[in-house]
């Protein structure tokens, strides 16, 4: 029994020393515990570190995205974005001022719908182009805005690929040439005028060098033969001189009084004084200083103009008017040829029209007779030269009196000039 129990005590003292063994293990899971607490508490500050650099990337982003919300919504050029249906998802105050509409109001309006309609067509062949490119596209054309002003715009527009939402969007500047085009509008007017001028000044100085010094060549020539040549002529051939010399000063005085009107109308140099006229009484005062030539082509000339009929007017510039359109009509007739003034009145104006049976005018020609640039001057049947000054002054004085002409004409079949003045004031 005591052997066997002393193998049992050796069993026993095994078995407790086999039961030391967990210590030992546990010891070790305590180590094992601490390095992954260790690394835990590692992960944890590298989450901490990553969340302040998410943090600070949100607040960067943040100031990023409020300096873009500022700059698109403060910035002076508009700006709008667009889908592909062409309906407007956003835009800045720029845009919402030019249109004169809140911003609120305008999101998902179409944009064609602040279009001219004659620009309708290119605007949708814009946003297609837009849509289907990577480029960014200009386009110039027209914009109205809420009270019906009209701009010149250039259009900038540009897909918007970076965006984070599925429907594709465009974003299109707007910039207003409305100045630009107003100034460029204005240095062409300028540069029209400049031409014009220029023509006019060459015009001026070969009527100086040419039209001028012909009839003093013809004076010359008759005073020289008078002077020369009297104690010879008969009471027939100086009376005939006479008549000549008279025609060729009437027709120099005629061309200097054209010369200084044009002048004085070129620097804006020409007042007008109107006064109540009887127009009748001046027709009848300018056939008496054109008898001379009336009666040399043998032209039937009349007024049927009624005595009384009153006109608003410059009395000196009616009477040139006159002059003008009675010397033409009767440079263009023939011998023999028939010229009537006549006048009706109409809601306010009265309304005068110069009739000839002369050789007419070809139809070209016509739009030409009132141009300063163009001038045209052309032979008479008789051949009596001109300057071409009388039709355009003619038109520069009865539109300084609120009035028009025009003429209508046939070829062989003689021309008619009408022109309005305003009817008298009572």
């Amino acid at each position: 029994m005591k052997q066997s129990k002393n193998e049992t005590d050796e069993k026993i003292s095994k078995r407790v020393k086999g039961k030391a063994i967990p210590k030992k293990s546990a010891f070790e899971n305590i180590e094992d515990a601490k390095k992954l607490l260790e690394l835990l508490q590692i992960h944890q500050i590298e989450l901490e570190h990553q969340n302040e650099e998410l943090r600070i990337m949100q607040e960067e982003l943040e100031v990023s995205r409020n300096k873009y919300v500022n700059l698109f919504d403060f910035s002076p050029i508009p700006y709008f974005t667009i889908d592909i249906d062409g309906v407007i998802k956003e835009v800045n105050l720029g845009a919402s001022k030019m249109i004169g509409i809140e911003r609120r109001s305008l999101i998902n309006k179409k944009f064609i719908s602040y279009v001219s309609l004659d620009d309708r067509d290119i605007f949708n062949s814009f946003i297609q182009k837009v849509f289907n490119s990577s480029v960014k596209y200009s386009l110039e054309l027209k914009m109205l805005s809420k009270d019906k002003r009209m701009y010149n715009v250039l259009l900038e527009g540009l897909e918007m690929n970076d965006t984070l939402e599925p429907d594709q969007k465009c974003q299109v500047a707007v910039i207003d040439l409305t100045e630009y085009k107003r100034v460029e509008n204005s240095l062409k007017e300028s540069k029209e005028k400049l031409e014009i001028l220029n023509a006019t000044k060459d015009k001026f100085f070969s009527i100086i060098a040419h039209d001028l010094r012909n009839p003093f060549n013809s004076l010359l020539g008759f005073s020289e033969l008078l002077l020369t040549e009297i104690d010879t002529l008969s009471h027939e051939e100086i009376l005939q001189f006479a008549k000549g010399l008279n025609g060729d000063l009437r027709n120099l005085y005629s061309l200097l009084e054209n010369l200084l009107n044009w002048s004085m109308l070129q620097r804006n140099m020409l007042e007008i004084h109107p006064e109540n006229i009887d127009i009748s009484d001046e027709v009848n005062k300018v056939m008496g200083i054109l008898n001379n030539s009336v009666l040399e082509k043998n032209i039937s000339l009349t007024n049927n103009i009624n005595k009384g009929t009153l006109v608003y007017a410059d009395i000196n510039m009616v009477k040139l008017i006159f002059q003008n359109l009675i010397l033409n009509a009767i440079k263009f007739n023939q011998a023999g040829g028939l010229i009537n003034v006549s006048s009706i009145e109409k809601e306010g104006f009265i309304e005068v029209t110069v009739r000839d049976t002369g050789v007419g005018i070809e139809p070209e020609k016509s739009s030409e007779l009132f141009n300063f640039t163009s001038l045209l001057s052309t032979s008479g049947t008789a051949g009596e030269k001109g300057t071409g000054l009388g039709l355009p002054i003619c038109k520069e004085f009865v539109e300084k009196h609120g009035g028009k002409i025009w003429v209508e004409s046939e070829l062989g079949k003689g021309t008619k000039f009408t022109f309005t003045l305003q009817k008298a004031i009572n």
